[in-house]
């Protein structure tokens, strides 16, 4: 079978699977097993592929047309412009991710008190906060063991990030002062899980679920938080932007600003803490 004949065959596939953009998937699909570009496929398009090569692609294709979602088939994704390694044990990165990334670059001291990164699954935004300042003191926490062991994994070039197992803050090897918390924490509400995307209901359950109104950790965040830190920063999800800001205000916090993501949804919440400037 040729490159071409299988990009075909193989959108023909996932179109009547219902997988989106078909081609796309099976270009990268492909492209990640032979270690190609996209661009190098459409120069190769009509070289025969190896039997070992199709015999690595099939299972992967069956994977993804039952849905599972291509980061996890692949066991990668790309943020913030770096390759990382994701499981199921893991969120898969989402790009308005980024925009709390960014807004939290442009407050962090480079050398003021270290940053935590609370929830850090995957550990993209400690490792990108890590790189961007090499010599900050980054901690990040995760109630899953086997999401820091990915975190671990993602982090293995950077020497600046302590990983502990956490409920959010309760850990006592924390420190009491932090110049900047970020987190993207659990938010959808439990009640609107089960009607979620066929490939959003694969990821872990740990990792999505909010609580009845989706706040229920960033309620408990904001409360740890108070006191402890000058930043907080907090993705939220569709609609929670203002009871995040009540919450944030009750707990001592000035809010700075919400920022819509790319589809102008209220997306990441900036809050400074009024008494509190470390």
């Amino acid at each position: 079978m040729t490159v071409v004949e299988l990009l075909e065959s193989t959108t023909g596939y996932f179109s009547r699977h219902q997988v989106p953009s078909p081609r796309l998937t099976i270009e990268l699909m492909l492209a990640e097993v032979l270690q190609k570009t996209r661009m190098q496929l459409y120069l190769e398009f009509d070289q025969t592929l190896p039997e070992a090569q199709l015999e690595r692609l099939r299972p992967l294709v069956k994977r993804r047309a039952e849905g599972e979602p291509l980061e996890y088939v692949l066991g990668v994704t790309t943020f913030a412009g770096q390759r990382i390694e994701v499981t199921p044990d893991v969120l898969i990165p989402r790009p308005e991710t980024e925009i709390l990334l960014e807004e939290a670059t442009k407050l962090i001291d480079p050398a003021g008190l270290p940053v935590l990164d609370v929830g850090t699954g995957s550990g993209i935004l400690a490792v990108a906060l890590a790189r961007k300042f090499p010599g900050l003191e980054i901690f990040a926490t995760d109630i899953s063991s086997r999401a820091l062991e990915v975190a671990r994994r993602n982090a293995k070039d950077v020497g600046n990030i302590c990983f502990l197992e956490s409920d959010l803050m309760e850990n006592k090897a924390l420190p009491e002062r932090f110049q900047m918390i970020v987190a993207n924490l659990p938010y959808i509400p439990t009640g609107q899980i089960e009607g979620l995307m066929r490939e959003v209901r694969h990821e872990p359950r740990l990792a999505l679920d909010g609580g009845a109104d989706g706040l229920d950790l960033i309620r408990r965040l904001v409360a740890q938080s108070a006191g402890k830190v000058r930043y907080l920063a907090m993705e939220l999800g569709d609609g929670q932007a203002e009871a995040a800001k009540t919450l944030c205000v009750g707990a001592g916090y000035a809010l700075m600003r919400i920022l819509p993501d790319f589809t102008g949804c209220e997306r990441i919440l900036v809050a400074e803490q009024v008494e509190t400037h470390g």
